[in-house]
């Protein structure tokens, strides 16, 4: 049975982990010598494994009504198609802005991490989210056995994570999600320039901010070193995470 390549309109959302790239180089960046004999693998393996569990967090809290579309580094793509997209955008909305509460929990919850010195399960709590939600036309083609997004809207979507936006977390809605749902209780106007597109209108909103802190020292008692050590001999990475989700969206 063929595949064809189809144009339609429905809803994206991009979620991205910020301050990834210092998370993941944090341990070029030391200067104290008794952090730099730290065990650089380790931090890698860590900061992996918990990139990995932070983007399984809010692919489930937003799997029943998003299509996880890939991966992307340190970002998720998800869409939804909708017959009646005015009904489905407030819903949406209302679940983005629960999905800070979800992940910076999960950060917090990450107790495992308090058996582990590495500079990865220290900093974790540095992490935090940013979503942008758009809705319009893209194309969804075939390829090998799984989809792919593309089209102007596509575009449109990824360039709005380069921004001027002053926070490092927030949930950005473009004019035409605005169009739907015209009554956005605590968002704020935001004007940005986007290349190839112009000055663009968006609204912004700014989560409360987490009580997730960085984690300082005293060492770890053994107990909570023994349990880091069974956590992370699991394997996790976002290219196995890619891979279990996609046996479980083509199955």
């Amino acid at each position: 049975m063929s595949r064809a390549i189809k144009t339609h309109s429905g809803f994206l959302v991009l979620v991205d982990i910020s301050g990834y790239t210092r998370f993941i180089m944090a341990h070029k960046l030391d200067v104290i010598p008794a952090l730099k004999r730290r065990n650089e693998r380790v931090t890698e393996e860590h900061a992996e494994a918990i990139i990995s569990i932070l983007l399984e967090t809010v692919i489930d809290d937003l799997d029943d009504i998003l299509v996880v579309n890939k991966l992307e580094g340190d970002a998720a793509l998800f869409y939804a198609l909708y017959d009646d997209p005015a009904a489905f955008a407030p819903e949406l909305v209302t679940r983005l802005r629960r999905t800070f509460d979800a992940f910076n929990s999960k950060v917090e919850n990450l107790r495992e991490c308090d058996g582990c010195l590495c500079e990865a399960c220290c900093k974790r709590g540095a992490l935090r989210i940013k979503i942008v939600a758009h809705v319009g036309e893209f194309l969804i083609k075939p390829v090998a056995r799984f989809d792919e997004l593309a089209g102007e809207s596509v575009i449109f979507a990824h360039r709005l994570l380069k921004n001027d936006i002053p926070s490092k977390e927030y949930l950005v809605v473009t004019q035409a999600m605005v169009d739907l749902v015209p009554d956005l209780d605590g968002f704020h106007a935001h004007e940005q320039r986007v290349d190839d597109f112009g000055h663009v209108p968006l609204r912004v909103f700014y989560p409360t901010e987490p009580a997730v802190v960085v984690r300082r020292l005293p060492l770890p008692w053994p107990w909570q070193t023994w349990r880091m050590a069974r956590f992370f001999a699991t394997p996790r990475s976002r290219g196995l995470l890619e891979a279990e989700r996609r046996v479980v969206t083509s199955g």
